[in-house]
């Protein structure tokens, strides 16, 4: 039974629903003042208490996709550094030189008549990226708009997006299934909203229990370089994107967000704009992120977005900060990015009057962040 299935969380309503029956059946029955009665009491009390935190905490986790399965909750007391994974063998799916499988997974994108046609619909698959530089390995699902399959667009090269989620994303699935990034953009294009662009997203964990905050950990795996040379060469090389920087951006919430707008600060040569949805702009230490920097102030002051601002060229960059002036924990972290931005580096800001740090909270920032980008990206 899956950590977030409705089995299990119906399971644990069930049980706690009984236990609070028994409860109010037995304690007349042990409402004596003897030792044996009060020991009752008091375990029938802590096995009511212990029952309702499971069951909330399950619903949270479900939710908010915290942890997406047993082995990912195993997982967040820690570990090893993720070894390199050998490349998989030549088959009739590789790409990119073997560093990506392509599968299409058309039961996953929209449908907007009869059937699923790419024509119409555009088309979601899967990509299995094996980076040649990192070593690392990760899924991606990359929404291709509908003009990638017509006729008219043979020839034409889309700007690209990197979406990324906030740690953990357990749900491999969180950009398609609570984000609902293909289903969106396919009725926008209809709409005539958006130019077509090629939408890759993924997740910021390479390991389970660990939130690297994309950054090239010292001994370590190096998730900058992963995000930031690695994907793009293997989507640019199995789509027809982009040539250069004014067609790609990279995008996030929570801690994707910071992802997003340190890896266009740091790889201006190859993004050229970045969107933060709730994202914080410093460099985070805590203890899921353990040590991150080897206790250098020069590599954690590397990391911190608002220090470089401070103390470093401006990158030729555009930053869309999408935050809440109430509720959300990141905007103080926000408002000092944006009191350090100066030209060339661009920032425009999206600011809901409220807003929790939560996916009902992300989804609102979504559409129109997608939009943002189809503005300030270019084809060919």
């Amino acid at each position: 039974m899956g950590l977030t299935s409705w089995g299990l969380l119906g399971l644990l309503t069930f049980i706690t629903s009984g236990l609070l029956a028994v409860t109010v059946w037995a304690w007349p029955r042990v409402a004596s003042s003897g030792a044996r009665s009060v020991g009752a009491r008091v375990l029938i009390l802590v096995g009511c208490q212990f029952a309702v935190l499971v069951t909330l905490v399950t619903s949270l986790n479900s939710y908010y996709l915290f942890y997406g399965s047993w082995a990912d909750l195993a997982g967040a007391a820690g570990g090893k550094a993720q070894e390199m994974r050998d490349r998989p063998p030549p088959n009739p799916n590789a790409a990119a030189a073997s560093q990506v499988v392509r599968t299409v997974r058309a039961s996953l994108g929209p449908a907007l008549g009869h059937g699923r046609v790419p024509e119409r619909d555009g088309q979601v698959e899967h990509l299995d990226i094996r980076g040649i530089r990192t070593g690392l390995s990760s899924d991606a699902f990359v929404y291709l708009p509908p003009q990638y399959f017509q006729p008219a667009y043979a020839n034409r090269r889309l700007p690209v997006v990197i979406f990324i989620a906030g740690y953990p994303a357990s749900d491999k699935f969180v950009w398609i299934s609570k984000g609902h990034i293909p289903a969106d953009v396919a009725k926008a294009q209809q709409a005539g909203q958006l130019q077509p662009m090629i939408y890759v997203m993924m997740r910021p964990t390479v390991e389970k229990g660990w939130d690297t905050e994309c950054a090239d950990v010292p001994g370590g795996p190096k998730v900058e370089t992963f995000f930031a040379q690695d994907v793009p060469e293997a989507v640019a090389e199995t789509y027809r994107t982009a040539r250069d920087r004014s067609g790609w951006g990279v995008a996030g919430y929570s801690t994707g967000g910071y992802c997003a707008t340190k890896i266009a600060m740091l790889h201006s040569d190859r993004f050229s704009a970045a969107v933060s949805m709730a994202g914080h702009f410093h460099a985070l230490l805590d203890t899921t992120t353990r040590d991150l920097y080897a206790n250098s102030l020069e590599l954690r002051n590397n990391s911190d977005l608002i220090w470089r601002l401070k103390n470093l060229p401006q990158p030729p960059i555009s930053v869309l900060v999408a935050s809440a002036d109430v509720g959300e924990k990141t905007f103080p972290s926000a408002q000092r990015f944006m009191a350090e931005a100066r030209p060339p580096l661009v920032v425009d800001k999206m600011l809901l009057p409220t807003g929790g740090h939560n996916f009902k909270t992300f989804r609102k920032y979504i559409p129109p962040s997608i939009r943002w980008l189809s503005d300030h990206l270019r084809g060919e």
